[in-house]
């Protein structure tokens, strides 16, 4: 018999757990270390609008363990009007460009942080297509970067009051298109941040941000491959048929694995939704060549900052996202699916999750509450409504793995 709540043998553990919201499951492993050990991190969900006909409702779906999330801030709902819309997300976080600028939202607890001050006119003159930013931002102190048009790119990372504006070299060239498709921020840990930008026609540059602690106000930005290179090869960059298939895909975007290994993923966001992934090889060229995986990788794309996790085939308690697979939204059927690097396949990632409108990819992190408070009623409690489960239960989606309820 066990002696204590963390001497709960770690199977039986995951079983109730995995009947839990995201936010119950994330505190149950604030508990003790035992379980924590015991229970996986959740992975990314998926931020959706619900009903999109009924109103402003959101969820968030839990791709592992098998979880929904409805008890949302009411500030997101308010943010994500329909003059307004989803520009990233990230570490409990979402970005927002709504009507005067910019903002953060935390979809869990209401909190706000407005970009503002940025440079070339303001934030409320600024178009902003895309934000990532480092984990823990509070209004005072955050770094983030922005694509804002034009082929430029602007960060802080002292806050509102340090933006600075950057504009990608060898843009414009050999069908490059003279734009940025997606940026995605990066800590190499020992101080070292950088954002990397991948151009619309496969080029990418990193933007070194000054180390913490250092006093200079502005960073570098330089190309990954081919330094001196004033012009963009694409031959030295794509082997055929990639160095034509770049110019014909509507949607690029780049991702960093654990391991430091770089990938680009391309789509035609059409009914076919053909996908492409390339892996960056520094010493070769060309640099970019097809992989035959990512590593045993899940890869989470889109208005997110990339994230990348370990994945495995599924036959755990509680399985990780599914290895070697990119995570990602059809535009074209407003679905989330998932594309196995393998195989060379795209399958629902919630079957039977029709009616909802697809709003981004949102990482919850490894995190816990500041405001947690158990005991063993509320333990007990829980055990209770995953055993006996309610009369009351509005089933919102049918997976592959089990039903997510409304609770």
């Amino acid at each position: 018999m066990a002696r204590g709540w963390e001497d709960l043998p770690p199977d039986l553990l995951v079983h109730i757990a995995g009947g839990f919201s995201i936010q119950a499951y994330t505190r149950l492993r604030g508990v003790c270390a035992a379980w924590r050990d015991a229970l996986r991190p959740p992975s990314p969900s998926l931020l959706v609008l619900r009903d999109r006909h009924a109103g402003q409702r959101f969820a968030a779906w839990c791709v592992s363990p098998r979880m929904v999330s409805t008890a949302l801030h009411e500030t997101l709902a308010a943010r994500l009007s329909p003059e307004s819309r989803c520009v990233g997300s990230g570490d409990g976080w979402v970005a927002a460009h709504v009507p005067g600028g910019a903002v953060l939202v935390n979809p869990h607890t209401g909190d706000e942080i407005p970009l503002h001050s940025f440079p070339g006119g303001g934030g409320n003159n600024v178009v902003v297509f895309k934000v990532v930013f480092a984990p823990n931002p509070t209004p005072s102190e955050f770094t983030a970067a922005a694509i804002t048009g034009g082929g430029r790119v602007v960060y802080t990372t002292n806050g509102n009051s340090g933006w600075t504006d950057f504009k990608c070299p060898r843009l414009g060239a050999h069908g490059d298109g003279g734009s940025i498709a997606d940026v995605v921020y990066h800590d190499h840990g020992g101080g070292k941040k950088v954002v990397y930008c991948l151009t619309a026609g496969g080029d990418v540059h990193v933007l070194r941000l000054p180390a913490g602690g250092q006093r200079r106000t502005t960073a570098s930005l330089e190309p990954l491959f081919d330094k001196p290179a004033a012009t963009f090869y694409p031959a030295a960059a794509f082997a055929p048929p990639y160095d034509t298939v770049r110019t014909f895909a509507d949607s690029k975007n780049l991702a960093v694995c654990g391991d430091g290994q770089l990938y680009q993923i391309w789509r035609d966001d059409d009914a076919n939704a053909t996908m492409f992934v390339l892996r960056y090889h520094p010493r070769r060229r060309p640099c970019w060549l097809p992989p035959k995986d990512l590593g045993g990788h899940a890869v989470f794309i889109g208005k997110n900052n990339a994230v990348a996790l370990r994945g495995d085939d599924g036959g755990g308690a509680t399985p990780a996202p599914r290895a070697n697979c990119v995570y990602w939204t059809d535009v074209w059927t407003d679905r989330a699916k998932v594309f196995d690097v393998v195989t060379g396949e795209s399958t629902l990632c919630f079957p039977g999750a029709e009616g909802h409108s697809v709003v981004c990819w949102y990482h919850l992190g490894d995190v816990r509450s500041s405001s947690l408070s158990f005991n063993t009623g509320y333990i007990l409690q829980c055990f209770k409504i995953v055993f006996d489960h309610p009369i009351n239960v509005d089933p919102i989606f049918i997976g592959g793995n089990g039903i997510g309820y409304d609770l």
